[in-house]
């Protein structure tokens, strides 16, 4: 059975574990939660290539009942490690057993993102962010990513594979756009009466 994940990535990061470490002190005595242990994770070439250092924060298994979860913080961390560091940093926590994830992006003076729900629908989007396959982050989590991404795809059934071909949906119209439109309906309603009169 897998452990849930928590794992950070942090761009163009010259591997300044303490940096790391002081951070995480900081957020977790903000909310009340003991240091984990964090190491830099085996480097994944993928990752690596685009331009991620990839580190894991090793999760408690037993908690004291009002201590907090750090995965519940995970907007809070993200955006503290992206002042710290000056860069963009993707925060993902990943509980395979429940299917659930969440995902969080910020960068230094901006609001961050977050999105969490189902396993695969948050990892698409944290590979979107990460500019990676998703197999990719598939794999760092174990197990079979290209089973488990195929037997995904197969659950969707026809469905899902023609939502999945239709074109993206058009950009919302904008003031020229209006303007045509009004115009065209005008022209519609005078060939209308052209039309009607001459058929009297």
């Amino acid at each position: 059975m897998s452990h849930p994940r928590l794992i950070l990535f942090l761009s163009d990061v010259e591997g300044n574990l303490t940096a790391l470490r002081q951070t995480l002190k900081r957020i977790c005595e903000d909310i009340g939660q003991s240091l984990p242990e964090v190491k830099w994770s085996q480097s994944n070439s993928a990752l690596a290539d685009a331009g991620w250092h990839v580190a894991e924060v090793t999760l408690p298994t037993a908690r004291k009942p009002r201590e907090g979860h750090l995965e519940e913080h995970l907007d809070k961390l993200t955006q503290a490690l992206a002042q710290d560091f000056r860069d963009r940093v993707v925060g993902l926590y990943a509980d395979r057993a429940n299917s659930y994830a969440r995902v969080c992006v910020g960068g230094p003076g901006r609001p961050s993102k977050t999105l969490e729900g189902e396993f695969l629908d948050v990892l698409r989007q944290a590979a979107k962010w990460l500019e990676v396959e998703t197999t990719v982050l598939a794999r760092l989590l174990g197990n079979n990513p290209a089973r488990n991404l195929l037997a995904a795809a197969v659950d969707f059934g026809e469905d899902g594979q023609a939502a999945a071909e239709q074109p993206p949906a058009p950009p919302e119209p904008d003031e020229e756009d209006r303007f045509v439109e009004a115009k065209l309906g005008e022209a519609r309603q005078l060939m209308e009466r052209y039309l009607t009169a001459t058929r009297k």
